[in-house]
């Protein structure tokens, strides 16, 4: 999520101890953000923090006030790095704002299905205060290429609470509402919050969820109507193995292809990628020329998927201001020793090598999972496809029927 350049403003108490491991590869942070604590030296020592990049007081670490050790305080002392000013300014949103690529970092005691932060109290007993964080989500918002993230542990008291709700507790208060929020993160997950309905919202959510909470979240959703009554939970296995399955791909025209499994949050935005192909598209892929992708035939395309056997992974690029689905790649177990595999990209993007790439990540992963080779069936007139296939495993074998079309045997070396 943090990109090498990228401004920071990170909230205080556990959270900098949390979140600096993760950060210790970036490169040229900067920081502008209300307090600096000890949680930041490493990342300081280490150089990953020069505020180069920054084109907003550039050099300058912008903050109110300091609060740790000696240790802090006498690396801060005379330090010309540190630019000190009231919180009157380093809060105020158009000030944040001035910051390019500012990402805020804060934490929160609990969240609703719709994405509602309560940070201040436990129900009616209060935490804390609200702090800054209001002020830099709505600065980061304005910022250019800017973003908020808002990290929670997904459970409480010994796993006993899911700290993502249906409801917010009685009294709690929503500091960070529904329409300011856009990235949430546990340690299962990334849920994708800005210009979601709330449909999607519940299954961002659902899915990054403890396992053993995310049927019952689900069915509290039915119950307010937020979701369809037939809607599939997300499984309850640990998936945290699958961050091992993200990858990524530089196109000729520089743009970037993000490559990650498909999720059950993926529904509306695979589907919008299947109304968006051609004719011909559909017609090589399914042998028929489909004309309807019902939400029925999608959640039963996710629910075959257990990311060992049956794998499907999505090629994810920016568009504006949202991120579309422009290649989806799969293999389906058919034997104990193959898989069927099968591939789909969008056609703007053809011969810039996403359907090789895919076929290569695929095997890698098949062959972790113990099969030996790929089979296809494709039609003899999908000449993209056979050349793929060809180029991979000249050793392949190609059988043509009577019916037009080809079965492949691709074994892997």
């Amino acid at each position: 999520l943090v990109d090498d350049g990228a401004t920071l403003q990170i909230g205080f108490g556990h959270l900098p101890d949390a979140v600096m491991p993760y950060l210790a590869d970036k490169k040229d942070l900067g920081i502008h953000t209300q307090v600096i604590t000890d949680g930041l030296l490493p990342l300081f020592h280490k150089k990953v923090i020069t505020n180069r990049k920054k084109n907003y007081l550039p050099d300058r670490v912008v903050a109110s006030l300091c609060m740790g050790s000696k240790v802090l305080y006498d690396y801060v002392d005379n330090n010309p790095m540190f630019y000190f000013k009231s919180s009157e300014f380093v809060n105020d949103p158009n000030v944040i704002a001035k910051n390019d690529r500012l990402i805020s970092i804060s934490s929160a005691l609990e969240v609703d299905l719709t994405g509602q932060v309560c940070t201040d109290s436990k129900g009616y007993l209060f935490y804390s205060g609200i702090g800054d964080q209001v002020d830099f989500i709505r600065g980061s918002a304005m910022s250019e290429g800017g973003f908020s993230i808002i990290i929670i542990p997904s459970t409480a008291q010994n796993d006993t609470v899911s700290r993502i709700v249906p409801h917010l507790s009685e009294g709690a208060g929503v500091a960070t509402t529904r329409g300011d929020i856009d990235i949430i993160v546990t340690e299962y997950g990334i849920a994708e919050m800005r210009r979601k309905s709330i449909y999607q919202r519940v299954m961002e959510l659902a899915q990054i969820a403890h396992p053993k909470f995310r049927k019952e979240l689900i069915e509290e959703a039915k119950k307010r109507h937020y979701i369809f009554p037939d809607q599939v939970p997300p499984t309850s296995q640990d998936l945290m193995f699958l961050d091992s399955y993200h990858y990524s791909l530089k196109l000729d025209n520089g743009k970037d292809i993000n490559f990650r499994p498909l999720l059950p949050s993926d529904e509306f935005e695979s589907r919008h990628f299947y109304y968006s192909l051609q004719e011909d598209s559909i017609y090589y892929r399914f042998f028929n020329k489909r004309k309807v992708f019902s939400r029925e035939m999608l959640q039963q395309q996710w629910a075959e998927v257990d990311y060992r056997r049956n794998m499907t992974l999505i090629g994810v690029m920016q568009a504006g201001q949202r991120k579309q689905i422009v290649a989806i790649g799969s293999y389906a177990e058919a034997t104990e020793n193959a898989a069927e595999v099968a591939f789909l990209v969008k056609e703007n993007l053809h011969g810039m090598g996403i359907a090789s790439f895919l076929l290569k990540t695929l095997e890698k992963i098949a062959k972790e999972n113990n099969y030996t080779r790929f089979i296809a069936t494709v039609l003899a007139e999908n000449r993209k496809m056979i050349k793929v296939f060809q180029k991979r495993y000249p050793h392949a074998k190609f059988i043509r029927s009577g019916s037009g079309e080809i079965e492949v045997e691709m074994p892997f070396e």
